[in-house]
């Protein structure tokens, strides 16, 4: 069985041991950059656009293709696409890593499940978006806080730009 020691999980759900949230103000410790977004499916492109230019360019395809499938979950889903919504775009630049964080303002509905992998269902438009991340993503997750819930994931750098 090979050593599992200092690896990251590759999905994390379990609020006690969710993605690490930079709170230091510093720019010296973890640079990011937040964004808000207004909650309208036409804004996909300019959050695309402003992604650009805060992350390298070797993950730049991916965290674009992404994050455009969690804003675009975030308006569809929750109430942030309700009139005056936004959602919160948050990425870090961590040792060895990209994180980006895609915070809703929570689900329109009070039963409504956590985000989660559908099962594939070729007569349905869509639903694909969390399977993308699945797939792409070196680790991802959801949390709620309050009535916000935020979808993660990483994306490990290349060695020379870690």
């Amino acid at each position: 069985m090979t050593d599992m020691v200092g690896t990251l999980p590759q999905r994390v759900t379990d609020s006690e041991v969710r993605a690490p949230i930079t709170l230091s103000r510093s720019p010296s410790h973890h640079p990011g950059h937040a964004m808000r977004v207004p909650g309208l499916p036409e804004q996909a492109h300019a959050l695309r656009g402003r992604l650009t230019a805060v992350v390298p360019y070797s993950v730049t395809d991916t965290v674009l293709t992404l994050a455009s499938e969690l804003f675009n979950n975030a308006v569809t889903h929750s109430r942030s696409g309700d009139e005056g919504g936004e959602v919160v775009v948050a990425v870090n630049r961590l040792p060895g890593r990209i994180q980006v964080k895609v915070v809703d303002q929570g689900p329109r509905d009070a039963g409504a499940s956590s985000p989660h992998l559908r099962p594939v269902d070729p007569g349905r438009e869509g639903g694909l978006g969390l399977r993308l991340v699945d797939a792409e993503a070196d680790r991802w997750g959801t949390f709620h806080d309050g009535n916000r819930t935020t979808v993660w994931f990483e994306l490990d750098l290349p060695h020379a730009q870690a």
